[in-house]
């Protein structure tokens, strides 16, 4: 199902943010920048929202929120149930806002796809970057295409995701459809060669998406997973070839180098594993691996037959954890101050979207690490959007405020200048504005809350990773002293 957007509104209405719900379940949202509320004015349709949907009856709901020509906050909505049968079905929706109220209104109607996309302005109406709706479209087909294959894989039809798998184009949503495959066929079979070849399958869709961090990231995961599939296998040379591809400034790489560490100290080779086990340490104890190559590092010496440094390396662990222990506990200490959207979010993030890609000496920030690996999960990462945005639509309200607040201004110094009415509704504006403020507060307010408690409780869980990695290398430290008093009391003895 393909939803279309037309904007018949000439210049009386001015949208802030649409949103679309299928049988209430929001599937689409948009905010628009004022560059994109001057591109509205063009008539034409647009693609809004692209997926999959079963057969039967349905029900489709559009929220707008705007400000009409006589500069009133409006927010409408409108419902339309329809039919689904096999096949394409496009809903064309349509806005309109005519004088004099200015009122926004819905219409809703199934169009002939293939005339309209014949129409020179299909195109047209929506954001400024118009030129680049085809690519728009087709991200969201391949996003849809991928859900579809999810719900098969959730509900354990395996084959079904499969097959909807294959017919996807390469690229990242397919990749990661193969990557979510994997891990089932790992989770069902003793054997893992079922779940190589949907990793390696993963791998080359990857290798094919345009967007290279991304790509490269995914890719990065497969060849993690692949190796230590291998390695569980016992296929150590193919598990280590695996593991050597991966990137080595992602946050898959302290894993990846214990795992190698690992396979390497499997084949007896274990001056090369310490290499590699030192390498992880070198990353934040945030990322997985990291604790544990920690303690590779004294059992190697160990098995070396270095206990003096064995003894050294496992004292070293303990410092770090408990020095981690002291971080987790201050950045606890800030979110509890400060909030956790401005102590771990907006104080490492950059200007765009995909800023901790920009420099992968980044990643050796801890406060980064951590907000990394708190991202790993959906639920968090809707809570820091909503924070995000609603911050988002705080700032543009305080913009408008200041600006009216000074239009004020300015009609106060000369009074003369325009009609009183004109001035009366100037005030309106700015104490609606106001009571937006107000009520926008609230909401972020209890974003905010809800994002602080996630936050605070995923840190204590980091904390108590920490405890539990100095049980381990107290447990080890407290085994070497035993063997060593009993080797010394050998010794006296003979």
């Amino acid at each position: 199902m393909t939803v279309f957007l037309t904007l018949d509104a000439a210049d009386g209405l001015e949208l802030d943010s649409l949103e679309l719900l299928v049988d209430n379940r929001p599937v689409a949202f948009r905010l628009f920048s004022p560059r994109e509320q001057s591109a509205q004015k063009v008539s034409g349709m647009r693609p809004f929202y692209a997926g999959h949907l079963g057969k039967g009856q349905h029900e489709l709901k559009a929220v707008v929120t705007a400000r009409s020509a006589n500069r009133d906050f409006v927010r409408r909505e409108a419902v339309h149930p329809f039919s689904k049968q096999r096949g394409e079905l496009a809903i064309q929706l349509s806005l309109t806002a005519g004088a004099p109220a200015f009122e926004p209104r819905f219409s809703f109607a199934e169009v002939d796809l293939a005339r309209e996309t014949r129409d020179p302005h299909f195109h047209e109406v929506g954001s400024a970057d118009d030129q680049h709706a085809p690519d728009a479209k087709r991200e969201d087909r391949h996003r849809a295409g991928y859900e579809l294959a999810e719900k098969h894989r959730r509900a354990g039809a395996f084959r079904k995701a499969g097959e909807v798998l294959a017919a996807m184009p390469e690229g990242y949503w397919a990749a990661a459809g193969y990557l979510n495959l994997a891990s089932d066929f790992s989770r069902e079979d003793i054997d893992p060669s079922r779940a190589l070849v949907a990793l390696r399958v993963a791998m080359a869709m990857a290798g094919a998406e345009d967007d290279n961090e991304r790509g490269r990231h995914l890719r990065d995961q497969a060849l993690l997973r692949a190796g230590y599939l291998a390695y569980r296998n016992g296929e150590l040379d193919k598990a280590i070839g695996f593991l050597e591809s991966v990137s080595l400034d992602s946050p898959s790489t302290p894993r990846a180098l214990y795992f190698h560490g690992l396979a390497l100290a499997e084949k007896g080779n274990h001056r090369a594993a310490m290499q590699s086990w030192h390498r992880a340490r070198k990353f934040p104890l945030a990322y997985p691996g990291v604790a544990e190559a920690w303690i590779g590092m004294g059992r190697g010496y160990d098995l070396a037959g270095f206990l003096g440094q064995a003894g050294e390396a496992f004292l070293a662990a303990n410092a770090a954890y408990e020095s981690e222990r002291v971080v987790l506990q201050a950045l606890m200490d800030q979110v509890r101050d400060e909030g956790a959207y401005q102590a771990l979010v907006t104080s490492v993030k950059a200007s765009d979207l995909e800023w901790f890609l920009a420099d992968s000496g980044s990643l050796q920030q801890p406060r980064l690490a951590y907000l990394l690996e708190f991202l790993r999960q959906p639920t968090e990462q809707r809570a820091v959007g909503r924070v995000a945005t609603l911050a988002a639509i705080e700032q543009r309200l305080n913009t408008h405020a200041h600006d009216l607040e000074v239009f004020t201004g300015a009609l106060s110094s000369s009074p003369g200048s325009v009609t009183e009415a004109t001035a009366s509704e100037v005030t309106q504006l700015l104490q609606a504005n106001g009571r937006h403020l107000a009520q926008l507060a609230d909401l972020l307010s209890a974003a905010e809350d809800e994002l602080d408690k996630q936050v605070l409780a995923y840190l204590e869980r980091q904390d108590q990773r920490m405890v539990s990695a100095l049980d381990r290398t107290e447990q080890q430290i407290a085994h070497l002293y035993e063997y060593l008093a009993l080797e010394s009391l050998g010794g006296s003895g003979s």
